[in-house]
């Protein structure tokens, strides 16, 4: 298995450019050489960690009109590769703490009130009422409900996987002071757990972890059981 000790930090971008077009197909990735992926996704994620989501999201999603020249747009990335929807899932999946857990298990499809379906990022290999979800940024209101709705009403515990550290919710108001609420303090808020991009692995060595896994839902059927059920 790759890790940040086997790969030179050296990248060959005319290499990447070449893969682009496997990247684009699903599963194409999987002829393409590890090493290269993993290069390519370390690659976006110090580009990303770079860039000033946090104006950038109150520009998107506060829909605040700022003058031309200060408009931000994101780093211009490779295609994420299919199946995955951003860097950050596929190192998660690949190369980080998530190596064991299917992504997106089609048999796991969590209802919620408004007779939505929501597919998780990834189910935890050890306790599948522990759900792993990838985000750069919850966007709205109603985004945030949905993880609230969808835990209480399946049973089920999120632990997010942030790609960087205290970016701002885009719906909160300022407070008194000036400070808004970030994503960790949301998380704080709702009883779930976080880590970021390269540190799931970690967190999932640590008491807390571990304590999740041997005591959530344990007076339950499996999540799986419970929706085989219905």
């Amino acid at each position: 298995m790759t890790t940040v000790l086997d790969v030179p930090a050296l990248i060959n971008m005319g290499e990447v450019m070449e893969v682009r077009n496997l990247f684009m197909k699903l599963n194409g990735y999987k002829s393409a050489d590890l090493d290269l992926i993993y290069k390519t996704g370390m690659a976006c994620r110090y580009a990303g960690q770079k860039f000033n989501w946090n104006e950038r999201n109150d520009q998107v999603f506060g829909r605040k009109p700022v003058p031309l020249e200060e408009a931000l747009f994101p780093p211009e990335l490779p295609p994420v590769p299919k199946p995955f929807r951003s860097w950050l899932e596929v190192m998660v999946s690949l190369f980080g703490g998530m190596r064991d857990c299917e992504y997106e298990p089609k048999h796991y499809k969590l209802s919620y009130v408004t007779e939505h379906t929501y597919q998780p990022d990834w189910v935890d290999s050890l306790n599948d009422r522990i759900i792993w979800e990838g985000k750069g940024v919850i966007p709205d209101l109603t985004d945030a409900k949905k993880y609230r709705c969808v835990a209480k009403q399946n049973g089920v515990h999120f632990i997010f996987i942030f790609q960087c550290r205290k970016i701002h919710c885009p719906w909160a108001r300022p407070r008194k002071d000036g400070s808004r609420m970030t994503l960790e303090e949301w998380c704080h808020k709702e009883g779930f757990d976080y880590t970021f991009e390269g540190e799931e692995e970690e967190f999932r060595k640590s008491r807390r972890y571990l304590d999740l896994v041997k005591n959530f839902g344990r007076t339950q059927l499996t999540l799986l059981e419970q929706l085989n059920t219905k």
